[in-house]
């Protein structure tokens, strides 16, 4: 489960770690300060980081499932608003993030971790 969440948060934050033009021109479009583009996608490429070696890995998760909280309130929600739709399309995928980063912050790194239980 932490290779899945760790490969999901980094394929997504890289992007925008390393192209903060673009991060920050997408934020904008989604109606957010442009500056947090790069700082969520640092702080995705940390987390997901720390998550994959099991080091911080309850606070990693904790703050990357507010990431995609976030994502769901402030982007989905209110796309599928405008459209005119009930539920927006993704919603069960970032359901689901979230449910496993919540899942991996209960249940500890693991065994083969750096920090142990």
């Amino acid at each position: 489960m932490r290779i899945v969440i760790a490969a999901i948060f980094l394929y997504h934050g890289i992007p925008k770690a390393f192209q903060w033009g673009m991060a920050f021109d997408k934020f904008v479009s989604m109606g957010f300060p442009g500056f947090l583009g790069p700082i969520v996608g640092i702080a995705e490429v940390v987390g997901a980081v720390l998550i994959l070696i099991g080091f911080w890995h309850k606070w990693a998760n904790y703050g990357l499932a507010l990431i995609i909280v976030v994502a769901i309130l402030g982007v989905q929600i209110p796309g599928a608003v405008k459209a005119g739709k009930l539920l927006p399309a993704g919603l069960e995928r970032d359901l689901l993030i979230v449910a496993g980063n919540l899942w991996l912050a209960w249940t500890g790194p693991g065994k083969c971790a750096l920090e142990k239980k």
